[in-house]
């Protein structure tokens, strides 16, 4: 009763579907898995047996470790085990995903295979949903048996998510599939590129294979590097911060934000994206202002790995947002100032060599021969079926 009191508390963390994916392919990682498998479901019966599924080839876990750690609130303080290892509070798995369902299984194999389900209703049992026997958990589970080790979690019971009107649910449920594919992209882009990782969404085939989004175009030969610094803090660990300023025409990178809003920081932990645009409350002290988003500044865009030793000084429980400590402030402030100032000397003197040209909007061009077209004339019928056409192709 105590553990169900307590899980109940967890589910106003405010993740999103995205958000709390990403805290289960975290604890995939942490396992050292190489594939990570990510369904999502939605079911004719207005979502009843609906499920979200992540299933990954790690390490899996023994009896002792999903008991007393995964499916409960641990009682020790989590030990960093190294590189690879996202969890921070030991929380993940259950805020992560009761802020979406009732109920997560957990099927997992290291020594043998295990099958527990915690609920918001009964705590930790032996019952297994009715969506066990979908041939997407069937696929894994038979897969389990020539598999050394892997984890299955299973998400049920979807009662954040069916909370819309019934017409709604299906397509909001995929719609949430899409943001998490390019969520995904971005936050776990380094191993990706590196080919660390492998992510599928909806399917095991290469079609559904996730590809990198690198935020930085580090292989764009367009791309420029400017110098860097390195900061020392008090309370230990050191950030290094890589700027670079980003080719022109990089088009519509489809992140949910504006190219202005995307510039500035991008804060990493063990390769993995926390939080990332804009300039976090930050400015020049002695102006008495704070930076926000510049059109001169939307190429420039700095990459700074949080110290693994304070971590927990910098990251929200959801591991979705920064809050820059005070002791930290004024060094990253200080040299970012520096890395504006460099960055603003480069582009004029690009401007001033002409070294670059700025793409052409065809947009805009065919908008404002429209304009002029328009101005000072009557207009026919003949004239007007152009215009609405033009229009329509503008759109």
């Amino acid at each position: 009763m105590e553990l169900t009191f307590y899980l109940e508390k967890f589910r106003s963390h405010g993740y999103t579907v995205e958000q709390s994916l990403a805290e289960l392919a975290d604890n995939s990682i942490t396992h050292d898995a190489k594939n990570i498998w990510v369904y999502m479901f939605w079911s004719d019966d207005e979502g009843k047996n609906s499920f979200i599924m992540v299933v990954d080839d790690g390490s899996g876990m023994n009896e002792d470790e999903l008991l007393n750690r995964a499916l409960t609130i641990p009682k020790k303080e989590h030990v960093d085990q190294g590189d690879r290892d996202h969890s921070v509070f030991g929380l993940g798995l259950k805020t992560s995903s009761f802020n979406h369902c009732k109920s997560i299984t957990v099927i997992t194999k290291k020594d043998k295979l295990i099958k527990k389900t915690l609920s918001l209703d009964k705590g930790i049992t032996d019952e297994m949903p009715s969506c066990i026997g979908h041939r997407f958990v069937k696929k894994h589970l038979n897969d389990f048996a020539n598999q050394k080790s892997g984890t299955i979690i299973l998400w049920s019971d979807l009662d954040r998510i069916s909370r819309f009107r019934s017409a709604e649910r299906g397509p909001n449920f995929y719609i949430d599939c899409d943001k998490s594919k390019k969520h995904f992209k971005l936050i776990y882009h380094k191993y990706l590129l590196e080919n660390q990782i492998n992510l599928y969404f909806n399917g095991t085939e290469e079609v559904n294979k996730t590809k990198s989004f690198d935020p930085f175009y580090k292989n764009n030969n367009k791309t420029i590097i400017l110098p860097g610094s390195e900061i020392s803090f008090l309370k230990g660990g050191k950030a290094i911060l890589k700027p670079y300023i980003i080719p022109m025409d990089t088009g519509n990178e489809n992140l949910g934000k504006s190219k202005n809003d995307l510039q500035g920081l991008y804060f990493l932990r063990k390769n993995r994206v926390i939080d990332f645009g804009g300039w976090f409350g930050l400015g020049e002290k002695d102006a008495d202002r704070f930076w926000g988003s510049n059109e001169r500044f939307n190429r420039l865009r700095v990459e700074m790995e949080i110290p693994i030793e304070t971590g927990k000084d910098w990251i929200t429980y959801s591991k979705n947002k920064v809050n820059i400590p005070d002791y930290a402030e004024s060094k990253i402030r200080k040299s970012l100032i520096k890395i504006r100032k460099d960055y603003l000397e480069k582009i004029n003197l690009m401007r001033d060599n002409k070294s670059e040209k700025e793409p052409v909007d065809e947009t805009l061009k065919k908008k404002k021969e429209l304009i002029k077209m328009l101005k000072n004339k009557i207009l026919t019928d003949e004239d007007l079926s152009i215009i609405e056409s033009s229009i329509k192709k503008l759109r």
